[in-house]
């Protein structure tokens, strides 16, 4: 059994949004961490096999290889963790997901697969395309 998480992107309206996000990140620390409250249980095999599926305006659009998992002091005090993902954004079909706060372990069963499994650029599709297909079940 591979462990997985899923995260709303915040404030992110786009899965390119999400990938210049990200490259301030790297520009700034040199790698892609989301730092967040709680420590995964599931640490070790989130490591081993596990990825970020990031949810863009209510659907599962992208998800992201977990590299590591470290816990940390914040300034005030308190625990937490970061996440240090991989730069590489693996789209995925589109899947709705109701909204959630913080993050949640995504089941192996309802894992959506990837969309560009030959992982040939051309056939990216628009994200608004992409949203009007879900609405429309050709997903």
């Amino acid at each position: 059994m591979s462990y997985n998480l899923k995260k709303i992107a915040v404030g992110i309206k786009t899965i390119e949004r999400l990938r210049i996000r990200q490259q301030m990140l790297v520009d700034s620390f040199g790698t892609i961490v989301h730092s967040t409250r709680n420590m995964p249980k599931q640490k070790d095999d989130l490591v081993k096999t596990g990825s970020m599926f990031w949810i863009i305006q209510r659907n599962v659009l992208v998800r992201q290889k977990i590299l590591d998992i470290t816990s940390i002091f914040r300034n005030d005090g308190s625990k937490g963790c970061e996440i240090e993902l991989d730069s590489k954004l693996i789209r995925v079909i589109p899947t709705p997901m109701r909204p959630f706060q913080g993050w949640r372990y995504y089941m192996e069963d309802d894992i959506p697969p990837d969309l560009n499994i030959n992982d040939d650029e051309s056939e990216d599709i628009p994200d608004d395309v992409n949203s009007e297909l879900i609405k429309l079940g050709l997903y």
